[in-house]
């Protein structure tokens, strides 16, 4: 299922994150969500035998916003952790498995936290596992600085 349907994973991360984020209004956009599918195939390759860091041959775009700060990012790791745990254990995964799955979301987890820290402080230490996508920085407007009568979506509200 990892390496042939990462989507239905990803779906269920999505799900989770949105009953997490979005009690009060939509949630803002997840910086995993370009890297998720193909972070969990990869994973899925690695399950499969495959050598080499999963979050070293995620190509994808990794969307981080350093306004949100770190923690912000470790909820949504942490979010997919717990995904992907239940995943290994409805699939019959084997203790190795949940292990290998654990090793690589904590190497990706401190990889884009150690990327984070160094968009916003270049002296920082370079991530230990590199990314094989592309890091893109995100500006987001905070919240109370929207203009008047634009609703969280930008669109004009309706009175």
């Amino acid at each position: 299922m990892f390496m042939e349907q990462p989507e239905r994973l990803a779906a269920a991360w999505r799900r989770a994150r949105f009953a997490e984020e979005g009690k009060e209004g939509p949630p803002p956009r997840n910086q995993l969500e370009g890297v998720v599918e193909p972070f969990i195939r990869e994973l899925g390759r690695s399950l499969g035998g495959t050598e080499g860091s999963p979050w070293s041959r995620t190509r994808a775009v990794l969307r981080l916003a350093p306004g949100r700060g770190k923690e912000a990012l470790r909820q949504e790791f942490e979010s997919l952790r717990r995904c992907l745990r239940d995943a290994v254990a409805a699939l019959g995964g084997s203790e190795e498995e949940g292990a290998l799955v654990e090793r690589a979301l904590d190497e990706a987890s401190e990889a884009a936290l150690a990327q984070l820290e160094r968009l916003t402080n270049p002296l920082a230490p370079r991530p230990g596992v590199p990314f094989a996508g592309l890091v893109v920085r995100v500006f987001e407007r905070p919240p109370s600085a929207r203009p008047r009568g634009l609703s969280r979506t930008g669109r004009e509200a309706m009175h």
